[in-house]
C-alpha cells in the first residue's frame, strides 16, 4: 500500500518555497548536482544571507556557484567548502569550521548521498553506500548541534537539522539474524550478507530513519519544554538526479531510467521538499518522517515492537562508532539526553 501510495504522490503538485531565509546561514551537503543544487539555489533566491556549499569536488562546487549567481542575480552569497563524506577525516575538519567560522546555522540540509548496488569498500573499512549515508552523515549532524544550539540560544530561533531519506526505506527492514550479534551495522558491513537480499541502499535509508527518530530524543529543549532543533528525514521522491549514476549493471540501469521516464519529478520539484522542510515551524514535526511536504507514516517495520527494538540497537551501535572515531560525539548526544 506505502509503495502504491508513493507511486500516487509523485505527481502531487508541491508547494513552491517561499521563504524568506532573511539573515540565515544554510548548508546543504550534496549540492554538487541533483536535488542539492536546486535546494541551494531556492536558499539563495529566497534571501538567505549565505550559503554554503558543502562538495567534494570544489571545481564543480564553483560551477554550481556561478550558476546560482547568475540566475538569482544576487553574489557574495553562495560559498563552496570542501567536505568528502568518504572521509571521517574531512566531516571533521568540515564541522570544526563551521563551529570556528560561522556566526550562526539555520539550516543543515544533509543532502549527500550514495546510491549502488554494487559493494564497494570505503578506506575506512566500511561499506561506501554505509560509510557515506549513515556513519559519515550521522557524524556531521552531531558535530554541527553545538552551533544549532547556540544559533537557538543567541538569536531565539529554531534551526533545522534535515536529513535527506528516501521512501525505498520501505523496502527494508533488519531480520533477527542481523541483531543477534546487537551490530547490525558490523552485520551489514560484508558483501555476503546483504547480497541477494536488499541493497546497502535501501538499508542505509531504513538506518537513517532510525538514526533521525531516535536523535530527535536527544535534542536540547528549551525551559517551555519546546525543542532547541527541529530535526526531520525528508524523502523527496524519485527525482531526475543523478543519485544512481554508480549503477552499472545494464538489466538494472535500464529499468531505472524506464521508471524514471515514466515516473520521476525534476530535480527543481523535488527540492521544494528539503527547502519545505527548512520553513516549517510546526514542532509537532520534530523527529518526522516527511514526503512530499507533510508528515508521512514511516514502514509497517519502523513502526512496529520490532523496529523500535532494532532502532535502539542502531542507536547504541552508532554511538559507539561514532566515539571511537570522536569521544566528543557522545558528549554532545549526552547534553541533550541529560535535560
Amino acid at each position: 500500500m506505502a509503495d502504491l501510495y508513493g507511486v500516487y504522490a509523485q505527481f502531487f503538485r508541491l508547494p513552491v518555497p517561499k521563504g524568506p531565509f532573511t539573515d540565515q546561514i544554510i548548508i546543504v551537503t550534496g549540492s554538487n548536482s541533483g536535488i542539492g543544487v536546486e535546494a541551494a539555489r531556492h536558499y539563495a533566491n529566497l534571501d538567505a544571507k549565505k550559503v554554503i556549499l558543502a562538495v567534494r569536488n570544489i571545481e564543480g562546487g564553483n560551477e554550481v556557484k556561478k550558476s546560482i549567481e547568475e540566475s538569482t542575480k544576487r553574489t557574495g552569497v553562495v560559498e563552496v567548502w570542501k567536505l568528502d563524506m568518504s572521509s571521517s577525516a574531512s566531516v571533521l575538519e568540515f564541522a570544526n569550521r563551521v563551529n570556528k567560522e560561522l556566526p550562526r546555522l539555520d539550516v543543515a540540509a544533509l543532502n549527500a548521498g550514495v546510491a549502488t548496488f554494487l559493494y564497494k569498500a570505503s578506506n575506512e573499512g566500511w561499506e561506501e553506500t554505509l560509510q557515506i549515508n549513515v556513519i559519515s552523515t550521522a557524524y556531521l549532524a552531531i558535530l554541527l548541534l553545538p552551533k544549532l544550539y547556540a544559533t537557538a540560544d543567541q538569536y531565539g530561533v529554531t534551526p533545522r537539522l534535515n536529513i535527506t531519506s528516501s521512501g525505498v526505506h520501505v523496502q527494508a527492514k533488519l531480520t533477527k539474524e542481523m541483531l543477534a550479534k546487537g551490530k547490525p551495522i558490523e552485520w551489514l558491513n560484508t558483501e555476503e550478507n546483504v547480497k541477494g537480499q536488499q541493497t546497502h541502499y535501501q538499508v542505509s535509508k531504513l538506518l537513517e530513519v532510525f538514526f533521525v527518530q531516535e536523535l530527535a530524543n536527544h535534542i536540547k529543549r528549551r525551559d517551555n519544554g519546546q525543542t532547541k532543533v527541529i530535526v526531520n528525514a525528508i524523502d523527496p521522491g524519485l527525482c531526475h538526479s543523478k543519485l544512481v549514476r554508480n549503477i552499472t549493471a545494464p538489466g538494472q540501469k535500464m529499468f531505472i531510467t524506464i521508471f524514471k521516464f515514466l515516473l520521476a519529478r525534476s530535480e527543481e520539484v523535488g527540492s521544494r521538499t528539503i527547502v519545505n522542510a527548512s520553513e516549517n515551524d510546526n514542532f509537532q514535526t520534530h523527529g518526522k518522517y516527511l514526503s512530499s511536504c507533510v508528515v508521512f507514516p514511516t514502514s509497517e517495520f519502523v513502526r512496529s515492537k520490532d523496529g523500535y527494538e532494532a532502532q535502539i540497537m542502531v542507536w547504541n551501535e552508532l554511538r559507539d562508532i561514532l566515539y571511537k572515531m570522536n569521544p566528543a560525539t557522545a558528549t554532545i548526544i549526552d547534553s541533550g539526553k541529560a535535560q
